[in-house]
């Protein structure tokens, strides 16, 4: 029980020593933060059904709550024989544990000592009870738990760290410290506007601080707020000390005389390391009055800043792309983390993004003054400097936070010795060859952390009335937390915008990156740093690889692109990886986040466009040249890989098919979007370059065989279609025949079968036009393919018979075989069936002794049909079984899906419709998975006729209706069946 810790003011957390407990959902939670937050009390069930729903609990509430206590008793039990943590008391439960396992009673009971301190007259050890408590802080209390009490104890946690905090700086300003206070109290009054002790001890602190006009112009400031908001005169208290003000009333000064510096001169600085309490430094920037999210990352931060039993120093680095919030992570983490560091906190902007960057020897100058140490006693030498600085905190717990660093060699003298010290570092390069405790790799935000910045900015009001687009809004920011601020505070200054509206704004890519600023606050400007930290070859990468669309980009790619060595474009890439303006997904692959590479194109832009048109041509040829060599691993011996254009760059080879199909896996998209990116001229702007017309569409082809489900998508069809246009435009009939070609074959993945048709036509007449022999094969036994699938069979066996004639004529084998299988289907179901078996008997042996599996299949598939259709149901039933047991074994799964539905058809023949139904309904579980809608239609058929013959009736008409339905959308003649057999059920 002992070792038990319990974490409310945040995300609620259980800890055993050093291991987390997971405390299941959140109603969970909020049953035991309830338990927790009654100390030494036992709550009843209706008490807990009250505090997680309120007065609509659900009927089974009482079980509920048993269910959760049991689950938590479990969690908490030390030891089988150990005593239960949690224990039942009549119908209630109380937690046995001491107050100081609960954070939250801790923070109560630490401020029930600073009061008896305050009282005893000990104000110093007031202000540490008070930064103890108020470090107990993670975030919103009971962040995200439901219900009425969590709401409730939200509220009275959240009001009790401000009075805490409002106590600790009024310490502060009695021991003198109001420097210190005026930044953080200036952020607290524009939280929480409303609070006058708040204002009170702003103005008093300014008037400590020689500053009695500011003092003033912040309590017109509190009144005008106060009769805008309320209707109401500041109190007397606040109107009180307005007047004491004006009459300089010397009471108001520090109760308490500050502390004096401790002076070192040449020969003092033993005397400095024998007395490390004679100064306390508190450099840190005003903490973030609105910081959101981050609190993994807040955790790892604060669990390495606040190890007080660490043998060494430690240091935590936060790194990222400029915008992501590195300083704001590091300055929250490290006013968190103040009360672990007593003997001060040291600051320094060490400017890595400037031309030049902070001088250690000069930020070290600065250290040490603010530890007492006189210019005039200042070492010249930077080693001097940095030894004395380790002198000075060597007995000392100071943090030191070192913003915006360069590189190590900046780091390495600022670095103390002591194991007590701890440095936090920000930067957007990793700090190579310093010893880390923690590397934190800083992510944008998470969509709802964006999302919560938005509502902290804007209100909850203004954000929950349009909440879907606060997602579309962040989205568009690329969830970068700088751009999500400056859209939140645009926002906020424009209270007649909607959220859409800046959406809408932010669609245009040439505008977003001039929309995304506001005020001093602009996204370009913390791009612009890093780009000119950039030497020259790395600018020159960094602009042309961003003109290219696409998820990502392979090294090889990199190469290609801008005309070097894999090797060479690999460092350079790596090195933008470096300096955090390119991130590198996986090895070898390389991204920009969006805002950036709307930058890096806009910079491209003002050097020579030109130049990006060049690199993507040479990108386009090397894809096309490596696709062709994957090409042929995947269809050996196709004549159309001869036909490709040939490119100019040389492209990759591959030792086998399956580099290859990887090769093709990783690359369609993005070859996709190149070819997209290709064909999107502006109406007034120049043509397509005819070779780069040509190269594309070639590309296309290369990569149609590496699968059909890839290639079913909407940006490809409507690709393909914008490159028919363009080769029609140009008046090239060859690009345009293979365009048309192309556009077939999309349309027949996806089932629309009349489209298909017409492109094929088109693409046939233009190869006939043209001589394109190899394409014209293919573009026949497509329309071969289509004209079968429409029930016009014998048009069918024309054009694959054709189609099969080219084919010897060209040489081409496999095309040779899978065209004589595909016009033996159609025989088939042209009734001409015993054609089509004495052609598959004569090919299998062939296929066999050539380990053809894709082709052996095939013709097991029709052979199949063709037994059956002759109504030889026993041999049909073997041909499909061996068909599916090889399709299943050399990982053909659609065709293993085919011969699966064929097969229930024939056992529903051979009178066992039963073992029919379990076969279809395991091809239509299949179906769902890798099958097209014509696959669904014709299983749906299938498993239909078979329930009919069980007598399933109602099932059956079903399955009928849902074959008729898809069927006919497909404009498939096999709908008239489905229409037929329904007609035929009983009623």
């Amino acid at each position: 029980m002992e070792d038990l810790r319990f974490s409310v003011l945040g995300t609620v957390r259980a800890v055993r020593g050093d291991t987390s407990l997971r405390l299941g959902s959140p109603q969970q939670q909020a049953t035991i933060a309830t338990l927790l937050l009654k100390p030494g009390r036992s709550s009843g069930a209706a008490e807990l059904i009250d505090a997680l729903w309120g007065d609509r609990p659900p009927s089974a509430a009482v079980t509920t709550i048993r269910t959760y206590v049991w689950r938590l008793r479990k969690l908490l039990r030390t030891a089988p024989d150990a005593p239960d943590v949690l224990l039942s008391l009549g119908d209630g439960y109380r937690l046995q544990l001491p107050e100081s396992a609960v954070d939250a009673l801790c923070a109560e009971e630490l401020a029930g000592r600073a009061d008896r301190a305050r009282a005893d007259g000990d104000p110093r050890h007031a202000r540490d009870l008070l930064n103890r408590a108020l470090a107990l802080w993670q975030g919103e209390p009971l962040a995200g738990l439901p219900g009425p009490f969590a709401e409730r104890q939200r509220r009275r946690l959240a009001d009790l760290r401000l009075t805490l905090l409002e106590e600790r700086l009024a310490l502060d300003l009695a021991l003198g410290d109001s420097s210190c206070c005026i930044s953080e109290l200036t952020a607290l009054t524009t939280e929480h506007p409303l609070r006058e002790r708040s204002h009170g001890l702003l103005m008093r602190a300014l008037f400590q601080a020689s500053r009695p006009a500011d003092a003033l112009a912040a309590y017109r400031t509190a009144r005008d707020l106060l009769i805008e908001e309320l209707g109401v005169e500041p109190g007397p208290e606040l109107a009180a000390l307005h007047q004491r003000i004006l009459d300089g009333d010397p009471d108001l000064l520090p109760d308490v005389p500050p502390v004096v510096p401790l002076v070192v001169g040449p020969d003092q600085s033993e005397a400095a390391h024998d007395d490390p309490t004679s100064f306390t430094p508190a450099q840190l920037p005003p903490d973030i009055v609105d910081f959101t999210g981050r609190r993994t990352e807040l955790d790892a931060l604060l669990d390495v800043l606040g190890d007080h039993h660490r043998s060494a120093l430690a240091v935590a680095a936060v790194v990222g792309m400029g915008g992501v919030g590195k300083t704001a992570l590091a300055v929250h983490a490290a006013h968190r983390a103040r009360p672990h560091f007593p003997d001060g906190q040291l600051y320094a902007d060490l400017r890595g993004g400037d031309p030049v960057s902070a001088d250690p020897s000069a930020v070290l100058g600065g250290f040490l003054g603010a530890l007492g140490v006189p210019a005039a006693a200042l070492p010249a030498d930077l080693d001097a400097r940095s030894a004395l600085f380790r002198s000075l905190v060597a007995d000392r717990r100071v943090l030191i936070l070192l913003d915006n660093a360069h590189d190590s060699r900046q780091l390495r003298p600022l670095l103390p010795g002591a194991a007590g010290c701890a440095v936090l570092v920000t930067g957007r390069t990793r700090p190579a060859g310093i010893s880390c405790a923690l590397q934190l790799d800083l992510p944008v935000f998470r969509p709802a952390e964006a999302v919560e910045l938005l509502a902290r900015t804007i209100g909850d009001d203004r954000l929950d009335a349009e909440r879907g687009a606060a997602l579309d809004l962040a989205s568009a920011c690329g969830f970068l937390p700088l751009a999500v601020r400056v859209a939140a505070a645009r926002l906020a200054a424009r209270p007649t915008w909607t959220l859409d509206a800046l959406t809408g704004r932010l669609a245009d890519e040439q505008r977003r990156i001039d929309e995304l600023r506001i005020g001093d606050l602009a996204v370009e400007a913390v791009f612009e740093l890093g780009y000119r930290q950039l030497r020259a070859p790395q600018t020159e990468a960094f602009r042309l690889v961003a003109t290219v669309d696409g998820a990502d980009i392979a090294t090889d790619s990199v190469a290609a692109l801008l005309d070097l060595d894999p090797a060479e474009a690999e460092d350079l890439m790596e090195s933008l990886v470096d300096a955090a303006m390119v991130q590198s997904p996986s090895n070898g692959r390389y991204r920009y986040h969006d805002l950036l590479r709307t930058f890096a194109r806009r910079k491209a832009a003002a050097e020579d466009p030109t130049q990006a048109a060049e690199a993507r041509s040479r990108l386009l040829r090397f894809l096309l040249a490596t696709a062709c060599a994957a090409f042929r691993h995947a269809v050996p011996g196709d004549t159309i890989g001869t036909t490709l254009g040939a490119a100019s760059t040389p492209g990759l080879d591959f030792a086998d098919p399956a580099s290859a199909h990887a090769w093709a896996a990783a690359e369609a998209e993005n070859a996709v979007a190149l070819v997209a990116q290709l064909t999107r001229t502006a109406p007034a702007g120049p043509p397509v370059d005819r070779d780069d017309l040509r190269c594309a569409i070639d590309l296309l082809i290369a990569l149609s065989p590496f699968g059909p489900d890839s290639r079913d998508d909407h940006r490809l069809a409507s690709t393909i279609r914008d490159l028919v246009t363009a080769a029609t435009a140009q008046g090239d009939r060859r690009a345009a025949g293979r365009a048309h070609f192309l556009c077939g074959n999309v349309a027949v993945v996806a089932s629309r079968l009349t489209e298909a048709e017409t492109h094929t036509r088109l693409a046939v007449e233009a190869c006939r036009e043209t001589g394109d022999t190899a394409i014209l094969r293919q573009a026949l036994n497509d329309l071969g393919l289509l004209t079968q699938y429409l029930g016009r069979h014998d048009e069918a066996i024309t054009h694959f018979d054709e189609a099969l004639a080219i084919a010897r004529r060209l040489g081409h084998r496999s095309g040779e075989l899978a065209t004589t299988i595909n016009g033996a289907l159609a025989r088939v179901r042209a009734g001409r069936a015993d054609e089509a078996r004495t052609i598959c008997q004569t090919l299998l042996p062939q296929l066999r002794n050539d380990h053809d599996d894709a082709g052996t299949t095939y013709a097991l598939y029709v052979l199949g049909l063709a037994s059956h259709a002759c109504g030889s149901y026993a041999d049909a039933a073997r041909h499909l079984t061996d068909c599916l047991q090889l399709a299943e074994t050399a990982d053909l799964p659609l065709r293993a899906l085919h011969a699966r539905y064929r097969l229930a058809d024939t056992q529903r023949a051979l009178g066992r419709a039963d073992l029919a139904v379990t076969t279809a309904e395991r091809a239509l579980g299949l179906c769902e998975e890798i099958g097209t809608d014509r696959d669904r239609g014709h299983v749906l058929l299938t498993l239909g006729r078979a329930l009919a013959d069980t007598g399933r009736t109602a099932e059956a008409r079903r399955r009928l209706r849902e074959a008729e339905s898809v069927l006919t959308a497909l404009s498939l003649p096999e709908a008239h069946e489905a229409t037929r057999l329904l007609a035929g059920l009983p009623d």
